[in-house]
């Protein structure tokens, strides 16, 4: 077993998520159905950069959470945090790295990019999962309610996939009357996101220990 500061597993997890996001945004196959609504946002309202629409979206799903588990928290707030972290980043690594600027013609390099970014952003949400951080909304609602209605994460997690997927859909339609931002890797994402994630916590980072090096902001968050 190896150890690792969870802080520091939770710095690599935003960075990560935002570098896949961004991978595949440039493969346009398809971005996650997670990100769809943000993005779709992001690409009707040009004055909006994605992590800024991403916000909006997040603040939304924060509210359903508080409504739907009927009650609210101050510690809940670190799932918006961290939320804003992530969107922030995606923006960030977008704006200082050139390869986010271009356009890729080759279908295989953007099948490329687009796999990659599907593992690095899987990659990235199991390690939200193994950190005393609450996960951005989207994975801390899957996290709390699969727990709380006793049902397994990996199915919660794609039946969740699914609704975005639909939901994506739906504001596709109505704002562009076409499709945008959902293609094939959409839909192979809502079927195997959930999988992968368990993957990667039960054959990747269950090698690990993860230490908090602030065990009092660890010890709150893990009993709020």
């Amino acid at each position: 077993m190896y150890k690792i500061s969870s802080e520091l597993l939770y710095v690599f997890a935003i960075l990560l998520l935002g570098f896949g996001v961004n991978l595949m945004s440039i493969a346009n196959c398809g971005m996650s159905m997670i990100v769809c609504p943000a993005y779709i946002i992001s690409q009707k309202y040009n004055h909006l950069t994605y992590g800024q629409a991403e916000y909006l979206v997040a603040g939304f799903l924060f509210v359903i959470f508080c409504i739907v588990l009927r009650k609210f928290r101050l510690a809940y707030l670190s799932s918006f945090i961290t939320g804003f972290l992530y969107a922030t980043t995606a923006d960030i690594l977008k704006f200082i790295l050139p390869i986010f600027q271009v356009t890729i013609s080759s279908l295989a390099i953007r099948m490329i990019c687009f796999f990659l970014g599907m593992l690095i952003s899987a990659l990235a949400v199991a390690m939200f999962y193994e950190t005393y951080f609450y996960p951005q909304i989207y994975d801390f609602f899957c996290k709390v309610l699969s727990k709380k209605y006793k049902i397994s994460l990996k199915l919660f997690k794609t039946c969740f996939d699914c609704t975005f997927l639909m939901i994506s859909l739906f504001m596709s339609l109505i704002l562009f009357n076409d499709f945008v931002g959902i293609g094939l890797g959409t839909i192979i994402m809502a079927i195997c996101n959930g999988a992968l994630i368990q993957f990667f916590r039960t054959k990747v980072l269950s090698h690990f220990i993860y230490i908090p090096r602030f065990k009092k902001l660890s010890y709150y968050l893990n009993n709020a």
